[in-house]
């Protein structure tokens, strides 16, 4: 069973004084097939090809040069990122002088602050 159309629910709302009945709602599937004239007199379909619209092509090109705009955006950041290297070698951590890994490491705002005070 399809779902009604609104133009046929809203037909049959105004007929019949309780809508959701049987005869409204076969009243409402009438108008909904196009089988019987809606109120206004016309027969009308809701199924079927529908006609192009004429800013179709405009939207295409909106949307075309949004995706474009955002490519660029992308091709941006990827290139911050590529530029940002690691400096290897330079400590920032809490650790006077440690090894990590196996690698010495030592920082040197702290080593010469503490320099005397604290023998590692």
């Amino acid at each position: 069973m399809t779902k009604l159309c609104a133009r046929g629910k809203a037909a049959a709302k105004r007929k019949f004084k309780v809508y959701p009945s049987a005869y409204a709602n076969a009243y409402a599937s009438k108008i909904c097939a196009g089988k019987i004239k809606d109120p206004s007199g016309t027969k009308r379909k809701d199924w079927g090809p529908k006609k192009a619209s004429k800013g179709a092509d405009i939207k295409i090109k909106k949307v075309a040069k949004a995706l474009h705009k955002a490519s660029g955006l992308h091709k941006q950041q990827a290139k911050t990122l590529e530029s940002i290297k690691a400096n290897k070698g330079v400590y920032t951590g809490s650790y006077m002088k440690s090894e990590i890994a196996g690698e010495p490491v030592s920082n040197e705002s702290l080593v010469s602050y503490y320099g005397d005070m604290i023998d590692v």
